[in-house]
């Protein structure tokens, strides 16, 4: 039997966020025979595939489906489908029991370390560094594949202070925009009866999935409401407790639930939700370092949709490593 990886044991990749981008290069590095560590600042797996667990049950509350649109994203999905940990909905697929569960084979065996928050990376002689909120180095190896939204890549590198070593790469991550959507996670009595939208919702719900119609789901009285970019730019910087009533008074609108019905209402807010202006980095790489993400990839996969790109763009930096070799120091 294989022994747990110890934290003084070597890395030949550092991978920086465990989202669908970052767990789909992991696992193409490692399948190629390379010791791989992944850091995360979360609990466990999902970026835009979270599914927050509460006390009476889960809720996706990021990406509720998933599209496919190329033979390699669907041939994965269907592989997840076989293993029980995906599902067809709704013209798309679903992780089973919840989103983050299309992370789990990926992740399955691999060196992760949950709630590992990275303040900074450093280019160091004999490679990178990645460094914790009081300056020490948590994880270093050869080289590094980051794979979180572009402002958040562009501040690790410049607050480490490599900024000078990847200055090509960091003005093309600086450039890129993106969307942000707020979130509501709303429980109700079950069985409350739908009554049929009226006035009142247009303009601010975007999605809305009960959560109990998914496949694999028990949910019942779930449901995750997804408001549209432009209201969630209105409204980007208001407290979650501001919007938990707005977006309460949008589902009430929506599904005709009375309010009374409302057990719970919490917001959450994403801030990297859809990159509008996605960018190929591959040709700004170098010094060990690559990137992954729904905001990247080349030309001709803007018209993906994120997780499918993002899927994709992890799978294309692993490539991009494999091939570029060890790094010259």
């Amino acid at each position: 039997m294989q022994r747990p990886p110890r934290d003084d044991d070597p890395a030949d990749v550092l991978v920086v966020g465990a989202g669908l981008a970052g767990a789909a290069a992991a696992r193409s590095l490692a399948d190629a025979g390379m010791r791989v560590r992944v850091l995360d600042k979360g609990r466990g797996p999902g970026g835009r595939l979270s599914t927050r667990r509460t006390p009476t049950g889960a809720f996706d509350h990021g990406a509720g489906v998933v599209q496919a649109t190329t033979p390699a994203f669907r041939a994965w999905l269907e592989m997840e489908t076989g293993a029980g940990r995906a599902a067809p909905w709704a013209g798309g697929w679903v992780g089973v029991p919840g989103m983050n569960a299309l992370l789990a084979g990926l992740l399955d065996g691999l060196d992760v370390r949950w709630s590992a928050t990275v303040a900074a990376l450093r280019r160091e002689v004999a490679g990178w560094s990645a460094l914790g909120a009081d300056g020490t180095v948590i994880a270093m190896a050869p080289r590094l594949v980051l794979a979180v939204p572009a402002p958040q890549a562009v501040a690790l590198l410049l607050t480490g202070g490599a900024g000078m070593a990847a200055e090509g790469l960091v003005e093309a991550l600086g450039a890129v925009r993106y969307v942000p959507a707020w979130a509501a996670l709303i429980e109700v009595e079950p069985g409350s009866p739908l009554g049929g939208p009226t006035k009142g919702h247009d303009g601010i719900v975007d999605t809305l999935h009960r959560q109990a119609d998914k496949p694999g789901r028990a949910d019942v009285g779930h449901w995750v409401l997804v408001a549209t970019a432009s209201w969630s730019e209105v409204h980007l910087e208001d407290s979650p407790d501001v919007i938990s009533p707005k977006l309460s008074a949008a589902f009430i609108a929506a599904t005709g639930i009375m309010d009374g019905a409302i057990r719970h209402v919490s917001a959450h807010r994403w801030r990297y939700a859809r990159p509008l202006n996605p960018c190929d980095p591959a040709p700004f790489e170098g010094q060990g370092l690559f990137v992954a993400g729904d905001a990247f990839g080349p030309d001709d996969s803007g018209d993906l949709a994120p997780a499918e790109r993002a899927w994709h763009s992890g799978m294309a930096a692993a490539a991009r490593l494999r091939a570029a070799g060890q790094p010259k120091s």
